[in-house]
């Protein structure tokens, strides 16, 4: 008889083939994300996690604020793109300063400034770059057009 039949007999007899691991019920929680409307998850008049998005979290400071769309005041770069993707043009701390434009969370960075890595010497002074999905292959870069 091999090693295996014997552990088959000792989990057969034991009963745990058909019953659940033990503590399985506290890992069978719903996050609050996974809720139809925001205020399902929390009770009370606390806010819900859903008001906020992943990245504007505690400890973000937010250095701009634009009503208007993102294709209106905003230029997407391709070459900042294709180095923000090789990891050549960046944010130092990711999501540390981010930009609100048109309601969605995105992470910023100023030309100049130490928020930024810029290894190719592309970006100009005070100006302010977006960054949506760094450490991504799918990296986009956005500045201001005025």
């Amino acid at each position: 008889m091999g090693k295996w039949f014997f552990f088959f007999v000792l989990l057969a007899s034991t009963g745990l083939a058909g019953a659940p691991a033990a503590g399985a019920n506290e890992l069978l929680s719903t996050h609050p994300s996974h809720y139809r409307s925001p205020g399902e998850a929390m009770s009370g008049g606390s806010s819900s996690i859903l008001d906020r998005t992943k990245q504007a979290r505690a400890g973000s400071h937010i250095i701009v604020r634009d009503e208007g769309a993102l294709q209106e005041t905003w230029v997407l770069n391709r070459d900042l793109s294709r180095a923000c993707n090789r990891r050549l043009f960046r944010q130092k701390r990711d999501q540390f300063l981010v930009g609100i434009v048109d309601g969605r969370t995105y992470g910023a960075a100023v030309g100049g400034h130490g928020s930024l890595v810029d290894r190719v010497k592309m970006a100009e002074n005070q100006v302010v770059y977006l960054f949506r999905g760094q450490g991504t292959t799918d990296c986009r870069v956005y500045h201001r057009t005025k």
